[in-house]
């Protein structure tokens, strides 16, 4: 579970800060949303999260599998393989998912949390 605040609006960009488990007794993440452009990016990863990158040949197993089923019913394939790493936020990309929810239903969210296990 991952919860987040807004901390800051100035009309062009939105601050959002994020808690992993909700631990707020720990320095939290930022998400920063640019409203022109609608660019959201997370600046700093939170003390109690992780990041990680996934490396190519691990993504590729997962869509190899799914395009396989779908020729095996006669259907093109339907996931592109991938040549470079995907980088993850573990706590932070939950965050910024919920974000862009509510951002795409037009509201800006004050808070919110985002509950996945």
């Amino acid at each position: 579970m991952v919860t987040f605040t807004l901390i800051s609006n100035d009309g062009t960009k939105l601050v959002f800060w994020y808690y992993p488990e909700d631990k707020k007794e720990f320095e939290p993440g930022i998400i920063e949303v640019d409203l022109s452009t609608h660019d959201i990016r997370i600046t700093k990863i939170a003390e109690e999260d992780a990041e990680d990158d996934i490396p190519p040949e691990e993504l590729n197993e997962l869509a190899e599998s799914i395009n396989r089923m779908k020729r095996e019913r006669g259907e093109a394939d339907f996931v592109e393989m991938e040549t470079e790493p995907m980088h993850t936020v573990y706590y932070g990309d939950h965050a910024v998912s919920e974000i862009l929810k509510h951002l795409r239903e037009g509201n800006i969210p004050e808070k919110g949390m985002q509950a996945w296990y």
